[in-house]
């Protein structure tokens, strides 16, 4: 896979395919999730995204848990990982567990792909 793609891990099916169509028009490719457990299997399995795009509110495995696991690993606390959420307490859940960032939902088009080029385009 090109080095310019996203991981995309959220539990509604219609979200994950609207930013994956934004996405592949902007030029990214993207592997999918429906939630943080099978997110997590693909990184342990050697999927290396230079950016994750997070939903919070997930079942099986939590985006805060999913993110609490990721940055306790060494060999994945590097990735940038920046969490989607509704809930307007997320942005501080977000930061104390080290996230690169936070989109309010809905997503804001600009905002979101800000953070693609930043964090996808660099590696």
């Amino acid at each position: 896979m090109t080095a310019k793609h996203i991981m995309l891990v959220d539990d509604d099916d219609d979200i994950r395919e609207i930013m994956r169509l934004i996405l592949q028009s902007e030029g990214y490719e993207t592997v999918d999730a429906a939630d943080g457990a099978r997110a997590l299997e693909l990184l342990e399995h050697g999927e290396r995204p230079p950016l994750i795009l997070l939903d919070m509110m997930m079942p099986v495995l939590s985006g805060a848990e999913f993110l609490r696991r990721v940055k306790s690993n060494a060999a994945l606390a590097d990735i940038p990982i920046v969490v989607m959420s509704g809930d307007t307490a997320a942005r501080t859940t977000a930061q104390s567990l080290g996230a690169a960032g936070c989109l309010a939902k809905p997503v804001e088009l600009d905002t979101l792909l800000e953070y693609a080029h930043r964090y996808a385009d660099e590696h």
